[in-house]
């Protein structure tokens, strides 16, 4: 492209150059034929700090996007805790001639662990009585999107953290025949 201006250069005049500058000017600079975008419109509805989602007519505020995502993790790892110690709450088994039986687990899932303690005990010819408790921690940490601040090492982003103990209790009759 830089060859063809430059060889109009040298073919036209300095006058009708000035002429091709000016009309370059005027089509570069004249106001655009369509409306400008507007990025971001303020939902003054609610109140300060909402604004409207690109392309919707729905309208947000930031900070409530990032107590949701906090909420979804805690959501997201009480479910994983609970899949634990469900895991870890393991019925006995009863032989026959033996009137007690007791079981232990451990488990993991998704990161959380959970420990399972079960016992078993013959009532009377075939009918036991079963009950079990599961003990598991609920831990976890997310990275926060607000209240950020610049150090001279960089940027430090704090971490919301939880950690919760939760339980699980079960009792239950068993006949056998």
């Amino acid at each position: 492209m830089w060859k063809h201006i430059n060889a109009a250069r040298c073919v036209l005049g300095p006058g009708l150059r000035a002429v091709l500058a000016i009309a370059a000017f005027a089509m570069f600079n004249a106001a655009p034929s369509h409306a400008s975008v507007e990025y971001q419109r303020v939902c003054s509805l609610y109140g300060a700090g909402f604004f409207y989602i690109p392309g919707t007519d729905t309208c947000s505020n930031a900070r409530q996007i990032v107590e949701n995502q906090f909420a979804i993790a805690r959501e997201l790892t009480r479910a994983a805790t609970g899949t634990a110690m469900a895991a870890a709450l393991v019925n006995p088994f009863l032989p026959d001639g033996t009137d007690y039986a007791i079981s232990i687990h451990w488990a993991v899932f998704d990161g959380q662990h959970a420990a399972g303690f079960a016992g078993l005990i013959r009532l009377y010819g075939n009918l036991a009585l079963s009950a079990g408790v599961a003990v598991g921690l609920d831990n976890g940490r997310l990275p926060s999107l607000v209240n950020r601040t610049q150090t001279e090492f960089g940027t430090s982003v704090p971490a919301q953290s939880w950690s919760d103990i939760r339980v699980l209790g079960r009792v239950g009759l068993q006949y056998s025949w």
